[in-house]
């Protein structure tokens, strides 16, 4: 399963009730393609930077979840006849929020080779000659 950042924006007119309703068939959808909800915020309602579907606000949320990648064309399929909804977007990350995380993800951070200088200051190594090893050799 891979980890996804999913925004959506709601009509505005829904009353408080509505909006409970959606947001659980929601995680109805999710959890019937066989995904799971990690984390979902309210993020109240807000005024849209542009128009959609002539509202000029609606009520953001934002959720993480984790899903499989073939369940995403299904989930948008169903997203998109979902009326309430007036925008969505499904973005994946590696970033899993603090406190829900289910498992811990790696650092995918690069150590480079550093050098003291003259001055004693630390400086990044360029002097090292990179050597491509998907060269191929030309017989004659």
């Amino acid at each position: 399963m891979r980890t996804y950042e999913f925004m959506y924006i709601v009509n505005p007119e829904l009353e408080q009730e509505a909006l409970e309703q959606l947001t659980s068939r929601i995680e109805q959808m999710i959890a019937a393609a066989g995904g799971q909800v990690l984390q979902l915020r309210s993020w109240g309602r807000r005024r849209l930077a542009f128009p959609i579907r002539r509202f000029h606000e609606g009520h953001y949320h934002v959720a993480y979840l984790q899903l499989e990648p073939n369940a995403i064309g299904d989930l948008r399929g169903r997203l998109a006849l979902t009326e309430e909804v007036i925008r969505y977007l499904l973005v994946r990350t590696e970033v899993v929020p603090p406190g829900e995380a289910p498992e811990a993800v790696p650092s995918k951070e690069v150590a480079l080779p550093v050098e003291e200088s003259e001055e004693g200051k630390l400086e990044p190594d360029g002097d090292r000659e990179v050597q491509d090893t998907n060269e191929e050799e030309v017989g004659s």
